[in-house]
């Protein structure tokens, strides 16, 4: 059955092993300085996350050649996949996300003057988010856009498990909407993969040196 876009976790991310991972938001601006010795920055687009990934050797050739499929299908214009931080899957205070459970937590409210402000309703009683902390929620059709955010600040719920406005980044998108599903386990985004991955070297008995590079896509 041919492949549907974006990939699933199921059928990239989650079939490989990673040994070492990089995430980030990129936020493109330009720096000007004045006469007087005055730093003018401006942006230049929208910021978004990149990340790369870097796979270990394995002597499981036909895993090694799944992956390299993978990427071959993705390494054309058009392709598209779900990918989220493995250093990051759950809240910090939350390891495995048992507290959270089954919790059904969405976007409480969002400041209608400040892009950087969100809350969140449907948390376990009292329960802790940290700065650093990511979650994901999906807007729009035609396309699905998937947003990723990272807490600037510690945050915690209320007894009845709604939050005060926290700030996160990058800036939540106008079109974002209260009462949006959120995840707080493996939040995911968007990416298509940057030109020429690495597939690495194949001897007779072990493959190594796979690694790629990717960039959050908002359409």
């Amino acid at each position: 059955m041919p492949l549907s876009y974006p990939i699933s976790l199921a059928l990239f991310q989650d079939k490989f092993k990673i040994s070492m991972a990089q995430f980030y938001v990129n936020s493109p601006r330009q720096v000007d300085r004045t006469a007087g010795g005055s730093q003018n920055s401006a942006s230049l687009g929208d910021a978004v996350w990149r990340g790369s990934f870097s796979v270990p050797p394995t002597n499981q050739r036909s895993v090694s050649a799944q992956l390299d499929a993978l990427l071959s299908v993705l390494d054309r214009a058009g392709s598209s996949f779900l990918v989220y931080d493995p250093s990051k899957c759950f809240p910090a205070e939350d390891p495995g996300g048992s507290i959270l459970g089954g919790a059904n937590v969405t976007i409480g409210s969002l400041s209608g003057t400040d892009a950087r402000l969100m809350s969140l309703s449907g948390l376990p009683a009292s329960y802790q988010l940290r700065a650093g902390d990511l979650l994901g929620f999906s807007y729009g059709s035609s396309p699905t856009r998937y947003a990723l955010h990272r807490l600037v600040e510690d945050v915690q719920a209320s007894g009845a498990g709604s939050t005060s406005l926290f700030e996160v980044t990058p800036f939540i998108s106008p079109l974002a909407t209260s009462g949006a599903a959120v995840s707080l386990v493996k939040p995911v985004m968007k990416a298509v993969l940057s030109p020429d991955p690495d597939y690495g070297s194949h001897r007779a008995a072990i493959s190594s040196g796979k690694q790629f590079s990717f960039v959050q896509t908002l359409r």
